[in-house]
């Protein structure tokens, strides 16, 4: 899995960080956690996919980049704003997935092969 350097959580998803990631990177999936990930169609810009959905990805590795954690749908659904308002402040604009692949080139060259 390829995790963005400067990632975005929640208030709840914060105290726990380590141990989320951890879990996630051993192909356990934490209850009522959320990961935001650039949308795998290049139609939308970002998803939120419950952590529970993992099991359905047989190769991990393709998953796209995760964004953000969020411990509960508000708490995800909060990050998107704060993500498309960062987004906004420092671009004028909310191509947001512009923005992301610009900060990760490699990891996602490495999505897109």
């Amino acid at each position: 899995m390829h995790w963005y350097s400067d990632l975005y959580l929640g208030k709840s998803a914060l105290r726990k960080k380590e141990k989320l990631i951890q879990m996630i990177e051993s192909g356990k999936t934490p209850v009522n956690t959320y990961l935001l990930t650039l949308a795998a169609g290049e139609e939308n810009q970002l998803e939120i996919i419950p952590a529970r959905d993992l099991k359905f990805w047989h190769n991990r590795a393709q998953l796209p980049p995760v964004i953000g954690i969020g411990c509960g749908r508000a708490e995800a659904f909060e990050l998107v704003r704060r993500i498309t308002e960062d987004v906004y402040r420092e671009t004028e604009g909310v191509r947001l997935r512009d923005y992301f692949e610009r900060r990760m080139p490699d990891c996602w060259r490495i999505q897109k092969t």
